[in-house]
């Protein structure tokens, strides 16, 4: 059994991280040194990620975390419900066409993941067989269409939303693309490191949607593979990285950016001076972004920061849209709430006509 989590000592979310030693039937242990106030996130697994720990149902967890709180010894006992690999999935529970790519490898990232993929209704039409889609690619793809796999059991909404906008004609049929995360995700999310926090590997998390993920999704699925019908979105530390990926490689994601609840204070901000620097070349696909107005000051106060420094004069540059929305906690409920309102913006019929509230 091994321990991998956030600090060097236990791998730095990198290969195996560490062997625990046996310490009887069916237990192991690790002991380690850690200076007061170190905050531990860890997983355990039985070598990498396809092997990672599951609920007894054979959900996702969340890190398990652990406080260093002083210089005596600290003792904890966890026990481990399920392995990935030995457990029956739950089935899952998604709106309409799609498909699931198990364990998708990275030479770049080192962890197989899970790719959700949801199809179009008329995907599997005679009549459309040679029709081609435009693709929207997702981070957290775990917690998008299916409460089951979900981070505390809420998802987006992502394949009902999909499914009613185009019902309706509101929304031409896409391709949506869920890439889970991974224990490393505060590492893979973040474009540049944190003091506080670490992380920084956004660029190698680019490589993988670039290099290994999209050339696969476009050779096995009749995808528009062109930058203008390639989109990408994510919330939180997802939001983060859509803005930096989206805009440092226009050449692939030309067809607008989802950033909904951006963690833009990550490295005190560092983000934004740098996104404005990327307008000339990649801010001229479509942009939406938004934050809740119960998300907190901080997140609050550098959503305004940015939407100043990328709007000179109060002037919003064309197609782009930013909203703050009364009461909005940062949550998946929240997101799914307003989904809708990005995906029409970048692909429905009334995409491309910015708006730009005020703050009153």
């Amino acid at each position: 059994m091994y321990l991998i989590g956030n600090h060097p000592a236990i791998g730095a979310w990198k290969g195996s991280g560490v062997a625990l030693q046996p310490a009887g039937p069916g237990k192991f242990r690790y002991q380690g040194k850690f200076p007061a106030g170190t905050r531990l996130e860890f997983k355990f697994t039985r070598g990498d990620f396809g092997r990672v720990e599951k609920s007894a149902a054979g959900h996702e967890l969340p890190n398990r975390t652990l406080e260093v709180t002083g210089p005596g010894p600290v003792v904890a006992t966890f026990r481990v419900a399920a392995w990935a690999d030995l457990i029956e999935p739950p089935a899952p529970t998604i709106t309409g066409k799609y498909q699931i790519w198990r364990n998708f490898p990275s030479r770049f990232l080192g962890h197989r993941r899970t790719i959700t993929i949801l199809l179009p209704r008329s995907y599997d039409d005679p009549a459309a067989r040679e029709r081609r889609y435009p693709v929207l690619y997702m981070h957290d793809g775990n917690n998008l269409f299916d409460p089951a796999q979900s981070f505390g059991g809420v998802d987006w909404g992502v394949d009902e939303t999909v499914d009613e906008l185009t019902r309706t004609g509101e929304l031409p049929e896409l391709i949506v693309v869920g890439v889970a995360n991974t224990a490393a995700r505060l590492e893979e999310y973040t474009p540049f490191p944190d003091p506080r926090h670490g992380g920084g590997k956004g660029d190698l998390y680019g490589r993988f949607l670039i290099e290994e993920l999209k050339p696969a999704v476009d050779a096995r699925l009749r995808t528009r593979p062109e930058a203008a019908a390639t989109a990408l979105g994510g919330s939180s530390l997802g939001g983060l990285i859509s803005l930096y990926l989206g805009l440092k490689h226009p050449e692939v994601f030309g067809g607008g950016l989802i950033v909904m609840s951006p963690s833009f204070w990550w490295a005190g901000g560092r983000i934004i001076p740098w996104a404005v620097e990327q307008r000339g070349a990649g801010g001229r696909a479509p942009l939406w972004v938004d934050i809740g107005l119960a998300e907190g000051e901080e997140a609050l106060s550098f959503c305004r920061k940015f939407d100043r420094a990328w709007c000179p004069g109060g002037i919003a540059p064309a197609r782009y849209c930013y909203r703050e929305v009364p009461q909005a906690g940062h949550h998946e409920a929240a997101w799914r709430a307003r989904f809708a309102q990005p995906l029409l913006h970048l692909f429905g019929t009334r995409a491309g006509r910015a708006s730009h509230p005020s703050r009153r």
